[in-house]
């Protein structure tokens, strides 16, 4: 909520200096300054930086993840090409007669090539669906972009008019010591706050696509449980409720994999990779399964045990986030809104002096609180979906919701992660603040006794917003590598 003052070459003409410092402050100059806070506080509530480029690293990713599925599916097309003309092979009467004569049964060589030309479709249009969802989700993100770039770019506006009208009443010196420390125990905060903020974004958004999952598994469970009780004469409508199943069991693991990306840094303690791929070779059999009923049993087993763990990944991520992430963010949240509504004063304290040396006016401004949290939407178009299960009935869990979604007990549940496989190198990053804090305290005694102007240089340097600064590393980077 603070900003970074110009720089001297900014001043380059006296004359202009002069008239800027020489401006009048009044209290139109105040609510001008309050007004800008509260806009700056309202865009920064939905961290438009974090979201804009938690966008550009997942769409970077999807388009890896389309490329390399679509070579996957040209090569299934080919491979059901092959097993579709073995099949056809079969009607033809030569090669009848050939096996025949080798003494081979046609009828079963043709009950086998077909098993082999069903999987092999199956497999294909296995890959088509996740292809489809992988183009969709890239469309999405490419309208996600447009929007978050302009919201960035629409907060990068208001931090330079804030600048702007800061510079312009101090003459791009800080007004006072305890301004200076106040905007840096606030640069503290806010730094911290982009860690937990963006944690809590990716432990959520997995949480959101592992309910979606567990969801999709329960569904096809059920599906796949019908099957025994349709007619086996009624091809269509068993083909037809294995489909179903499958499709859930796709977007499943779609999804798993979705949330195992937003964490990649963390071990799933359920549905491992391994479990994953376990689960996708079952699905690629899906056809031949359903035709007997030993096959049928074992596969249900398989779509149990992984729904149940995925239940139980479920409940794991939901602790790390109710119970570790949430009162992290609550905490840092409280500081930024304290601290920040403290500059808030200093500066309108500042500025009401300010005034009175000018127009001998006491001004008498309210500073209003500002709600200063940062709360990021979830990307629902992330997700593998499916017919019959709504997203948008994935709401926030309550306590009531963890108790009921239990699916093993807490002390049978996996150990949490440590604090930095969820936040990344906190307490490196904590220590790191901490020694800079009492660097700065010190500098700031040591510097009391001394010229103002070195002084105000050397605070004109610490100036610059970490927040800002690292959207502008981001785009600079993002420019070097186009």
């Amino acid at each position: 909520m603070g900003c970074s003052q110009s720089s001297d070459a900014q001043w380059a003409s006296p004359t202009l200096k002069e008239n800027m410092q020489n401006a009048p402050v009044d209290a139109q100059t105040i609510e001008d300054y309050l007004e800008l806070e509260k806009e700056i506080a309202e865009a920064e509530t939905s961290s438009p930086g974090l979201v804009l480029q938690q966008i550009k690293d997942q769409r970077a990713h999807l388009k890896m993840r389309t490329e390399q599925q679509k070579i996957i599916y040209q090569t299934l097309q080919q491979q059901t090409k092959k097993e579709k003309q073995d099949v056809d092979t079969l009607d033809i009467p030569e090669t009848k007669r050939l096996f025949m004569e080798q003494g081979e049964d046609v009828d079963k060589r043709r009950t086998k090539e077909m098993k082999e030309y069903l999987d092999a479709k199956n497999r294909e249009e296995i890959a088509l669906q996740e292809l489809e969802s992988l183009k969709d989700q890239n469309d999405n993100l490419d309208r996600e972009l447009e929007v978050a770039e302009k919201q960035a770019q629409s907060l990068q506006e208001l931090y330079q008019r804030q600048d702007a009208l800061i510079s312009r009443i101090f003459g791009g010196a800080y007004g006072s010591e305890n301004e200076n420390e106040l905007e840096h125990q606030l640069d503290q905060h806010e730094e911290m706050r982009n860690r937990i903020v963006e944690a809590n974004f990716k432990w959520k958004q997995a949480q959101l696509m592992i309910d979606y999952a567990y969801k999709q598994l329960k569904e096809a469970v059920k599906q796949w449980m019908l099957l025994p009780a349709i007619n086996s004469q009624n091809l269509e409508e068993k083909y037809g409720v294995a489909c179903i199943a499958r499709n859930n069991l796709v977007a499943a693991s779609q999804n798993i994999q979705g949330a195992q990306g937003y964490l990649n840094t963390v071990q799933f303690p359920y549905c491992s990779p391994p479990e994953v791929a376990t689960l996708n070779k079952a699905t690629a059999y899906i056809f031949t399964d359903m035709q007997t009923p030993d096959r049928h049993e074992h596969a249900l087993e398989c779509y149990t045990i992984t729904s149940k763990r995925c239940g139980a990944l479920l409940q794991w991520i939901n602790q790390v986030v109710h119970n570790t992430i949430a009162a992290d963010l609550e905490d840092i949240n409280k500081k930024v809104k304290d601290t920040s509504m403290a500059l808030r004063q200093e500066r309108v304290r500042l500025l009401q002096v300010k005034a009175k040396e000018i127009t001998g006016e006491e001004l008498d401004i309210k500073v209003q609180d500002i709600n200063t949290d940062v709360k990021v939407e979830l990307n629902l178009n992330a997700l593998a979906l499916t017919e019959g299960i709504d997203p948008s009935l994935l709401a926030t869990l309550t306590a009531k919701d963890l108790e009921r979604l239990k699916i093993i007990s807490d002390d049978d549940l996996a150990p949490p992660p440590s604090q930095e496989d969820i936040f990344g190198k906190v307490d490196a990053l904590k220590n790191q603040y901490a020694e800079d804090n009492e660097k700065l305290m010190h500098q700031l005694q040591e510097n009391q006794a001394r010229v103002k102007d070195s002084l105000e240089e050397k605070l004109r340097n610490r100036r610059q917003r970490r927040a800002r600064k690292h959207l502008e590393e981001k785009e600079r980077d993002a420019l070097i590598a186009n």
